[in-house]
């Protein structure tokens, strides 16, 4: 039995069309992506206007539960959002290896989508401090800055829309079959 007899589609029901298990995840994770996205704006919203620095650094400072929850939802948003794009350049670099169509690499996932052209470097550098941001949180290296965090935030959200269409466009080029934008699968 192939991956492509598993009969599953991107949304668990079964078709015609098959997928691998790396295309099942990406699907997931293409689904989920919006999601995170979403959660992320609205957060930054709470620190009208426009995703105000001094607003932030007083939450983040505040003795308020409630003000410092503010700023824990980023932060959530930001460690589930790095995740997401780094196991979406994993997974798109492994189908693409299956493919016959990607080499082994021994750099990271982003810094390899950017020597395959599939993203600009400079993008890659910015996943790349985004994930050391959201690897000093999740181990609480102070003096993390708050400004960090902010700056972090701002700059993947920047990132991110630009970032998929990209790494889409290359994997559904190399033969993947990914989810339709506009239904659970293409």
């Amino acid at each position: 039995m192939t991956p492509r007899d598993e009969g599953q589609r991107h949304d668990g029901t079964s078709s015609g069309q098959v997928f691998t298990k790396n295309e099942r995840r990406l699907g997931a994770i293409l689904a989920r992506v919006p999601l995170a996205r979403e959660q992320l704006i609205v957060a930054m919203e709470e620190f009208e206007p426009a995703f105000d620095l001094d607003a932030f650094l007083a939450a983040a400072q505040s003795d308020d539960p409630a003000e410092r929850n503010k700023v824990a939802v980023i932060e959530r948003e930001l460690d589930l959002l790095v995740n997401l794009l780094e196991e979406l350049a994993a997974r798109s670099l492994d189908e693409g290896r299956r493919l016959g169509a990607v080499g082994k690499g021994s750099r990271g996932p982003w810094e390899q989508l950017a020597a395959e052209k599939v993203i600009p470097r400079s993008m890659a550098e910015k996943l790349r401090e985004a994930k050391d941001t959201r690897n000093d949180l999740d181990h609480f290296y102070p003096p993390t800055s708050w400004k960090v965090v902010h700056g972090a935030s701002s700059t993947l959200l920047a990132e991110l829309d630009g970032y998929i269409v990209k790494v889409g466009d290359w994997a559904k080029g190399l033969g993947m079959n990914l989810p339709d934008p506009d239904g659970p699968s293409v």
